[in-house]
């Protein structure tokens, strides 16, 4: 009789172990957070994230109408997070030892900027979006969805790349705006300014190392000055102008003025 009363109780433990979340390995922290940013772990309930707390894999991490923040990965690759904005943690592989891994996220809406760590350094990270997939390899960039839209700015690096529909296009003008149709042009300075402000909370003026924009500076000695696709130059393609002033009404609150913008 003991026997079987302990046998009950050894598998009803069992269920319960089952039922719980598996402990999930920390693959980066929440360095900043201004105001409110959430974490969803797979299989537990939403946080609230503070300075320090990690994150996992396949966790969903949120920022709300009016906060934002910044992920440091185990690789030194960072990720900012604009308000309204929500990603999951999709893909992190990373081997100290020897610097290999892979890096992969969805951003299922809002903006978010990509500064490469040592992962992207020999293989592009991927962010993906429900219209795109966008390759960074050894670069930063701004990666934007916006009413259904996929918009991604190169800022400063080696190569970044968007497919949709089959087709894929990489530029490697700093600068350099590619949607689903394709290179479009080079991003406006005053709208970049205000996509940055609306990121940190402050002024960018493309000065800083981590948060600057790279769109002024020459591009690197051992490359051509223009290049849509990393191989070939078509210097007559760069003289666009893009902005998309609709967007910052996308972020209430944001207190950005983009008056120089043009149409």
């Amino acid at each position: 009789m003991t026997h079987r009363i302990l046998s009950r109780l050894m598998l009803a433990a069992l269920g319960c172990a089952l039922a719980l979340p598996v402990a999930a390995e920390m693959i980066g922290t929440v360095a900043t957070n201004e105001p409110t940013m959430t974490g969803t772990p797979p299989g537990a309930a939403a946080r609230n994230l503070v300075i320090g707390t990690g994150v996992v894999q396949d966790e969903t991490i949120a920022s709300s109408a009016t906060g934002r923040g910044q992920l440091l990965f185990l690789d030194q690759t960072t990720l900012s997070l604009a308000p309204s904005t929500v990603i999951v943690l999709d893909r992190f592989v990373y081997d100290p030892a020897t610097g290999g891994g892979e890096m992969g996220l969805q951003l299922t809406k809002g903006a978010l900027r990509f500064i490469g760590g040592t992962l992207s350094e020999d293989q592009a990270a991927t962010v993906t979006t429900p219209t795109a997939t966008i390759g960074i390899r050894g670069s930063s960039a701004l990666v934007i969805y916006f009413n259904g839209e996929t918009i991604a700015i190169f800022l400063a690096g080696e190569r970044l790349c968007i497919t949709s529909g089959g087709r894929q296009v990489c530029t490697s003008r700093k600068g350099g705006v590619l949607t689903e149709d394709g290179y479009i042009g080079r991003v406006n300075p005053a709208f970049l300014a205000g996509i940055l402000r609306i990121l940190d909370g402050v002024p960018q003026g493309g000065s800083g190392a981590a948060p600057g924009t790279g769109v002024n500076d020459p591009n690197p000695a051992d490359r051509g000055p223009v290049s849509t696709s990393g191989e070939e130059f078509d210097p007559d393609i760069f003289d666009d102008d893009f902005t998309f002033n609709d967007l910052f009404e996308y972020f209430p609150g944001s207190d950005t003025n983009c008056g120089d913008c043009g149409d």
